[in-house]
């Protein structure tokens, strides 16, 4: 094979494979409605059965660009457990991945109005390249042809979630074990990267109707930048929100979105900061829900409930 050839895909093979597990879990701007991903403490801890669904196109305008669809559901099982399932698919140029995790939650009550959640996940990573999108001078070359690039990668995730009707506080890490993986024989080795979140929320009343909700989230990889972002919502009746936020050396998210009854529909759009911005219009961002109505309230035995009955006869 051709020596330039070979040096070309070698830089292509190591450039998406470095670019797509440098993201680890699918970037959302809509963060506060996709904590599952991240924090399996998450699961279990509202008052309702969320389900989303959610579509990311990034840096519209540029060919291959990240695509991202996310589903997410999770449930209270009783007054103390929580489980919860989060499955997507990312597609970025000739690379595609499928992955999730099913979360694990324990809450204990530890005041009249907060409580503390552990949370424990499984997760997984199906890693595809699609070699029929390269063009190369050779069609049949062997390094390409002979290159597997199809892999099943499992982890583990951790979670702490401390939240109360108002405010919601998380740390969490993933990808514990760092399952070492070789993702291509002409490309290095690379490995699912320990990630450590660190997010949270407030709900403050500006007044019987408008609700100031600040939220933060950052994100601590190994050998990588730190990531942070911060957020501000104004909330009308609990019905209808929009919002603004900054993406440390990266984007200012703009957002909007209502929630009708049991209906959720939000949208963002990230105006791209970083020097991508010269090729790209921005990244969209559309999230759907619906909030299962559930009851978490303490049941009470039924022998407890039962009238009982005594007698007037003493000895």
């Amino acid at each position: 094979m051709n020596k330039e050839i070979k040096i070309g895909l070698l830089i292509v093979f190591t450039f998406l494979v470095s670019a797509l597990f440098a993201q680890q879990i699918p970037l959302k701007s809509l963060y506060l409605y996709n904590r599952l991903s991240y924090n399996p403490a998450e699961a279990g801890t509202r008052k309702y059965i969320p389900v989303y669904l959610s579509a990311r196109q990034q840096w519209t305008g540029l060919k291959n660009a990240p695509e991202t669809q996310d589903i997410s559901v999770h449930a209270p099982i009783g007054a103390k457990i929580g489980l919860g399932l989060q499955m997507y698919n990312e597609s970025t140029g000739v690379t595609d991945r499928t992955g999730g995790n099913l979360a694990f939650s324990y809450r204990i009550q530890t005041s009249q109005k907060a409580h503390l959640a552990f949370g424990l996940s499984g997760m997984f990573t199906q890693f595809t390249f699609d070699k029929d999108k390269i063009v190369t001078q050779n069609p049949n070359d062997a390094t390409l042809l002979n290159n597997n690039l199809n892999y099943f990668i499992s982890d583990v995730g951790f979670g702490l979630n401390y939240y109360g009707e108002k405010f919601r506080i998380g740390l969490s890490a993933v990808n514990l074990i760092e399952t070492k993986k070789d993702l291509s024989s002409i490309a290095v080795n690379n490995i699912l990267n320990r990630v450590i979140y660190f997010d949270g929320s407030a709900k403050l009343a500006l007044s019987k109707k408008v609700d100031l909700i600040p939220s933060f989230f950052t994100r601590y990889m190994f050998e990588a930048p730190f990531s942070y972002e911060a957020n501000l919502r104004l909330m009308y009746n609990d019905l209808m929100w929009i919002g603004a936020g900054y993406r440390g050396q990266d984007a200012a998210i703009f957002e909007a979105g209502f929630e009708f009854k049991k209906f959720v529909v939000g949208y963002a759009y990230d105006y791209t900061l970083s020097d991508v911005r010269t090729i790209s219009n921005g990244t969209h961002e559309i999230l759907i829900g619906y909030q299962i109505s559930v009851d978490t309230s303490p049941k009470t035995a039924v022998w407890k409930r039962r009238n009982r009955i005594y007698t007037n006869d003493r000895k």
